[in-house]
């Protein structure tokens, strides 16, 4: 199931719908625009070990939901089908990226592109 991505202001929100909601342990996660660096639509790899689990869920190829620890530090995720997720890396915030199931990933990018633009001017 894929989540939903809105602007409500300068911030950006994380909104985890139905069981994920457990899975992932969080409800929502919300963002200051200012506190993105980047976003990518770039195919995201299951990453068996390249993070560990911190809180959620993980089962390989199925679902990768909640806290992640990698090397670059704390990672979210809400992640049923790599192809289909955007990744938003972040600045001044516990998590160093957010990677983020949603039906159509290069619409959520420029939503997100375009605000921090606006906010910025």
């Amino acid at each position: 199931m894929s989540g939903k991505i809105k602007i409500d202001g300068n911030n950006l929100v994380f909104e985890i719908h139905g069981v994920d909601m457990i899975l992932a342990i969080r409800k929502t996660i919300t963002i200051p625009l200012s506190h993105i660096t980047s976003v990518s639509t770039e195919n995201v790899s299951w990453g068996i070990f390249e993070q560990m689990r911190v809180a959620g869920t993980g089962i390989p190829g199925v679902i990768k939901d909640g806290t992640y620890l990698s090397r670059d530090g704390l990672m979210f995720f809400e992640m049923h089908h790599p192809e289909k997720c955007v990744t938003v890396s972040l600045n001044h915030e516990s998590y160093k990226k957010i990677v983020f199931d949603v039906d159509d990933k290069d619409a959520a990018a420029k939503m997100i592109n375009d605000a921090i633009n606006k906010s910025q001017n």
